[in-house]
């Protein structure tokens, strides 16, 4: 049987990707390989894992970054590939409450960063609330797309789920740098929704 592939793409601008690779991707390694034990773990799907970096140089008026773009990458580097992209900007439109995008084999989210500088445990806890819970929630549209079910359960009902986790009260899932279940007040590493919630 042929194995499923996740790719995850950490997307930067040419003139800021050496300084991203020493900031930032020690954790988009690490939470690429999280989602692949994750998703085995919770939709029993196996994939074969990649991460890397993508530098772009900005183009002219047609050829900026958006989710065109990343479309287009997304058909040169192969359609039946799961591309999963880190970027630096905001999709002009979307139907999903994350500031990301989803699609057949297509994931991205916009990956946000501070601008003042912080410890490396900070910056590890504001990557996972901010951007590992985002990618959770983008990762299992598709996810439950791909194992067969019904467009109620794949979009709406995750986002229903994200409505409980952001104005519900509905507590996420902490793990830590082990893949452990841990409390939200202990150290985390990754945070996603609670997709046994899922209705």
């Amino acid at each position: 049987m042929h194995r499923r592939k996740l790719f995850f793409i950490y997307v930067a601008k040419n003139e800021e990707w050496e300084a991203r690779r020493i900031e930032d991707w020690d954790y988009v390694s690490s939470m690429s390989r999280f989602y692949q034990w994750w998703i085995k773990r919770n939709f029993d799907l196996d994939f074969d894992l990649e991460a890397d970096i993508l530098p772009v140089i900005p183009g002219k008026l047609f050829d900026r970054m958006s989710v065109s773009y990343l479309t287009r990458d997304h058909v040169g580097r192969g359609k039946s590939v799961y591309h999963f992209y880190l970027a630096y900007f905001k999709p002009f439109w979307t139907d999903c409450q994350t500031e990301g995008y989803t699609a057949e084999n297509f994931g991205m989210i916009y990956w946000k960063r501070q601008e003042t500088k912080l410890s490396d445990s900070k910056r590890v806890r504001f990557y996972a609330d901010v951007n590992c819970s985002k990618v959770s929630h983008v990762i299992s549209h598709e996810v439950l797309r791909m194992i067969g079910k019904k467009r109620k359960v794949y979009f709406d009902s995750i986002h229903e789920l994200w409505d409980r986790h952001t104005h519900k009260d509905l507590p996420y899932i902490y793990y830590n740098d082990r893949f452990k279940i841990v409390r939200g007040n202990d150290f985390y590493r990754f945070v996603t929704i609670d997709v046994k919630q899922i209705r």
